[in-house]
């Protein structure tokens, strides 16, 4: 009830009407069409499928509340009881153990020594430096196997890399 009081929000069951503000004012408007009484609500994916092929519409909401803040571990009643075991912060890697474990899914297979693909010369400059700076805080570790493993970039909420 606190989000719809907060986005002025106007609800008409009977009419099937849907009116809120966002936060800059501008208001948004959503009917729904009128459903035979006979008619599921809820489709199966195959049914909808079916249903959006024959020219029906459909829409897909994902409403993500992005001023909520995570929760913290004392807000947790699981975690509250063992505070003491999980770490706000990982200190780094484990130390190196005595033995080395290997599997071999070929053996005698050799390791592909080919990129899989190229990277722009900005994408590999930042990612030297993010490497770098988690070889520094010790979440990783410079790698001995030479099987290779790719990295992909994906973009964060604020369209750095």
């Amino acid at each position: 009830m606190d989000w719809l009081a907060r986005h002025s929000t106007n609800l008409l069951c009977a009419e099937k009407k849907l009116t809120f503000k966002d936060k800059k004012g501008a208001e948004f408007n959503f009917a729904g069409t009128k459903l035979p009484c006979n008619q599921k609500l809820i489709l199966s994916a195959l049914k909808a499928r079916k249903c959006l092929k024959k020219g029906g519409v459909g829409y897909l909401v994902l409403v993500v509340d992005l001023t909520k803040e995570a929760p913290r571990m004392e807000d947790i009643d699981v975690m509250r009881d063992f505070l003491g075991v999980f770490l706000e912060e990982l200190p780094g890697l484990p130390l190196d153990r005595a033995t080395e474990f290997v599997t071999d899914l070929i053996p005698g297979a050799a390791p592909v020594s080919k990129a899989p693909y190229r990277m722009a010369p900005t994408e590999l400059k930042e990612l030297k430096v993010q490497l770098q700076e988690l070889l520094d805080k010790g979440y990783i570790r410079p790698s001995i196997s030479p099987w290779g493993a790719p990295v992909l970039f994906v973009n964060k909420k604020d369209g750095s890399v």
